[in-house]
């Protein structure tokens, strides 16, 4: 596991710096689990996975993995009541990590009638949302009575050094990179100021905040449905939806561009083979910019989307993270350093983050607890004023929308957070409504 961070682990470490960069995964269960199960599961996982068993340390002035042995820092779980859990996790968003192993955290708060929370919280160098998910399903199967086999993995290389553009030589330097905002044409430089009422500012204390909201099975279906009917994807139409709430708060209706910063999935594009058991952080970052009309149709935005995503996932040029931030192999740890990145991290489109880990099975352990619902969150960089996580589990979609309580009003976020949910339910309607014309 002894290697430097790789430019997007190295990154994200830096700006964890000044804010918070966390993410928590977790469960709903409703059936009993017994601690001593899973501390055993927790210790098995953590046995698979390098990442789970290293620590940050500094060397000649950069960051790099470090092996630690679990006898020095387990991973177990902490036991708390089940009262107040989301804002319990929601305070996780905000609870930095030291650089030293374990860089995860495991929760379980208890309550009465079987009734449950499961969750692991991530220092977000060393994970992604999809990876932290598997995670946390293989803890709860073990933890279940499942005999799952140790699966003894050898620590990955970072995405960089797995994706093929990199390992070619053909990386263009940074400054060349600029001009990626530019490729969309003289539109992207029209984008109006993201969200009125917003403080982009960044500030030493933050205050995140949730706002939980859930898709119903028949929904997420009817939802897929249309999509596929419309010629887009579920994340099309969840983007085009956080747009028009988004473009909602911007005053009279008129023709403006909006952007849309959306997490991608790289596993796809990456060598080396990888599986969802990887864990590790393989997320591109991709800006998109969107013109929205005066009456908008959110159907031909959500092609847009669908289709400028596309187009960036296949440019040789998706991961923005690496492509036009300084290479943090450059960069000498520090808070000036952390201050240069997210000062290059402005400079893009003001833009809301949309994040989607996708769809997840239903899953009933071997003792019979059912896991009911699976869900993410993540705490927000400074320059989105608001971040929407999105996961599917049993056919249904467990969305949260975070925001900056010291930077965007909890009246505002809930008003966008009504606005995109009716936006998604008023798409269903609409689509149902044509198939029965």
């Amino acid at each position: 596991m002894n290697r430097r961070l790789g430019s997007t682990e190295a990154i994200y470490y830096l700006l964890d710096s000044l804010y918070c960069l966390n993410f928590v995964v977790f469960a709903e269960m409703g059936g009993a689990l017994e601690l001593n199960r899973l501390n055993h599961a927790l210790h098995a996982t953590q046995q698979e996975k390098p990442l789970l068993r290293a620590r940050i340390a500094q060397v000649d002035g950069h960051p790099c993995f470090e092996a630690v042995s679990m006898q020095r820092a387990p991973l177990r779980a902490q036991v708390q009541s089940l009262r107040n859990w989301r804002l319990r996790l929601a305070a996780q968003l905000n609870t930095p990590f030291t650089g030293e192993a374990p860089l995860a955290r495991f929760f379980w708060f208890g309550g009465r009638s079987g009734q449950s929370v499961a969750a692991m919280v991530f220092h977000h160098a060393i994970a992604d949302g999809k990876s932290g998910a598997q995670v946390l399903l293989d803890v709860l199967r073990r933890a279940g009575g499942e005999d799952l086999p140790l699966a003894l993995r050898a620590a990955r290389p970072s995405a960089q050094d797995l994706d093929p553009i990199n390992a070619k030589g053909m990386v263009e330097s940074a400054v060349q990179k600029v001009g990626f905002w530019l490729g969309q044409g003289r539109a992207t430089l029209k984008f109006a100021r993201q969200l009125p009422g917003y403080d982009p500012q960044l500030r030493c204390g933050r205050s995140i905040q949730a706002i939980p909201y859930t898709l119903s099975p028949e929904k997420g279906l009817a939802l897929l449905v249309a999509c596929r009917a419309h010629g887009t994807t579920v994340h099309g139409v969840l983007g085009a939806a956080q747009i028009l709430a988004i473009n909602s708060e911007c005053g009279e209706p008129e023709e403006r561009h909006l952007a849309l910063t959306s997490l991608a999935d790289l596993r796809g594009v990456l060598s080396d083979r990888l599986s969802a058991d990887d864990l590790g952080l393989y997320i591109a970052t991709l800006t998109t910019v969107h013109a929205v009309a005066a009456s908008p149709d959110l159907w031909q935005l959500a092609r847009n989307i669908k289709s400028q995503l596309s187009q960036l996932l296949h440019s040789g040029d998706a991961n923005l993270i690496h492509s036009v931030y300084p290479r943090a192999s450059l960069l000498p740890t520090s808070r000036h350093s952390a201050r240069m990145v997210q000062a290059a991290a402005a400079l893009g489109p003001p833009a809301s983050m949309l994040t989607n880990i996708g769809n997840l099975q239903p899953l009933t352990l071997r003792n019979g607890a059912r896991i009911r619902s699976l869900a993410f969150m993540v705490s927000p960089p400074p320059q989105h004023p608001i971040c929407v996580t999105v996961a599917g589990y049993a056919g249904g979609l467990h969305l949260h929308l975070l925001y900056d309580q010291t930077k965007l009003g909890d009246a505002q976020a809930q008003r966008i957070g009504n606005a995109l949910i009716g936006f998604i339910n008023a798409a269903i309607d609409t689509s149902n409504l044509s198939e029965k014309t």
